[in-house]
């Protein structure tokens, strides 16, 4: 997948994988850049203070609270794609879970430097939301040979496999063909929307064919 984003401050830094897979957290929206804004400000509302309550918890001797703070970010981190973030919520809830020992601020040290960086992206975002912008890559051939193998045959799970991969359909699409394959795949009309990519498909070789003879003068 790719990311394009031009808002200030979301470059990694370099070397650095992103803390949140902003392309992939987009897909699991189907698209929804509104809804995936809000489900980032409720995860920055939720969570910035994670760290400051695990270590009231512990000095409480509440591992059970712990262990529930840990939990819950550790789903949340999953439902943003902030990958490595999930992973060090689950590495405290599985020592939580066995038996704490001296070293767990060690692992909340670590979490809340990931979280530090997954909150910088989001509040990145979230201060210049029209600045910024999400893309998804286009359909791969093999992806696309499946979706019309798929509708060639009239399986009902092409509708689902057209809604996941939404984002990518329309950056390989365009506006006006995705919405009319929108329209064929909500009125289950396979052979209209196979004959929509297959068209698609028929226009980029000719446009390919078009390009060879001008590319070679």
């Amino acid at each position: 997948m790719v990311v394009h984003d031009t808002v200030s401050g979301l470059s990694p830094t370099p070397g650095a994988a992103p803390a949140i897979d902003l392309a992939a957290a987009l897909e699991r929206v189907m698209g929804e850049r509104d809804l995936l804004m809000r489900v980032l400000a409720r995860f920055a509302n939720d969570y910035r203070d994670v760290a400051p309550r695990l270590h009231a918890a512990l000095a409480a001797h509440d591992a059970v609270l712990a262990q529930r703070i840990a939990h819950t970010l550790k789903g949340a981190s999953g439902m943003i794609d902030a990958g490595a973030l999930r992973q060090c919520a689950l590495a405290l809830e599985l020592a939580l879970k066995s038996d704490p020992t001296p070293h767990m601020n060690l692992l909340i040290d670590a979490l809340d430097a990931e979280l530090v960086r997954a909150l910088h992206q989001v509040d990145a975002l979230l201060a210049a939301p029209q600045a910024g912008t999400v893309a998804a890559a286009p359909l791969c051939a093999d992806d696309l040979e499946r979706l019309r193998a798929m509708l060639d045959i009239g399986d009902g799970r092409a509708s689902e496999l057209v809604r996941q991969w939404r984002p990518r359909l329309l950056a390989t699409l365009g506006q006006e063909r995705m919405r009319v394959l929108d329209t064929a795949i909500d009125r289950f009309d396979f052979e209209g929307a196979l004959a929509l990519l297959e068209e698609r498909e028929e226009s980029t070789e000719r446009a390919a064919a078009l390009d060879g003879p001008l590319a070679a003068a």
